[in-house]
Formats: C-alpha cells, sequence, structure tokens
C-alpha cells in the first residue's frame, strides 16, 4: 500500500466525480476492503459481485444508489493468429453479449 487513500469514484449526470474520504486502514490489496467493511472500518467501493453475498445476507449494505461508479473495463486476452478459432470467437461473442448491459 502506498499509504494514500484512494477516492471514491461515482457517475453523476454522466460526469466522473472523485470523493476522497479519510480513513483509519490502509490495505496492500483489494481482497481485504470487504473484510474491513465488515469489520466496521468504514465505506468501500468494490464491484458488486465481491460482496454480493454479505448484501444478501444483510451484513452489509449499499449507500448511495443513485450514485452508481464507473463500469470497469472487461478484457480477453488470447493468443494472436490470423484466424481465430472458433471455440475462442464463441467465448468472445458470449462474453460481450454477457457484459453488454454493464455501460
Amino acid at each position: 500500500a502506498t499509504g494514500r487513500p484512494y477516492p471514491l469514484e461515482f457517475l453523476v449526470d454522466g460526469a466522473l466525480r472523485q470523493l476522497t474520504l479519510p480513513g483509519p486502514v490502509s490495505v496492500s490489496g483489494a481482497d481485504m476492503y470487504p473484510a474491513g467493511a465488515l469489520a466496521g472500518l468504514g465505506i468501500v467501493q468494490v464491484p458488486r459481485y465481491r460482496v454480493e453475498h454479505e448484501l444478501t445476507r444483510g451484513e452489509l449494505e449499499v449507500l448511495l444508489p443513485a450514485l452508481a461508479p464507473p463500469a470497469l473495463p472487461v478484457y480477453v486476452l488470447y493468443p494472436q493468429s490470423r484466424q481465430l478459432s472458433p471455440r475462442v470467437r464463441v467465448f468472445v461473442d458470449f462474453l460481450k453479449e454477457a457484459f453488454a448491459g454493464f455501460g
């Protein structure tokens, strides 16, 4: 960890806004954010899939639901070749469709 806080990011009327809050904890990996929130150490901004179970069980709650964070990019890496294998093409198309509604 650098010791510097990362700002929370929100889309407000289509514009990116950043908000840096003071916090008592600095972590060295994103895996620690949910644990810190569960321990009551502060507010975290993580992908929903990382805390879906905790949200469902009521252990965590969504704050500011109207202020969504910007969508995270998704990349697919595969070896470059002249012709993409049919299996890879089907998988890439599946991912495009699966993530189409997320920004």
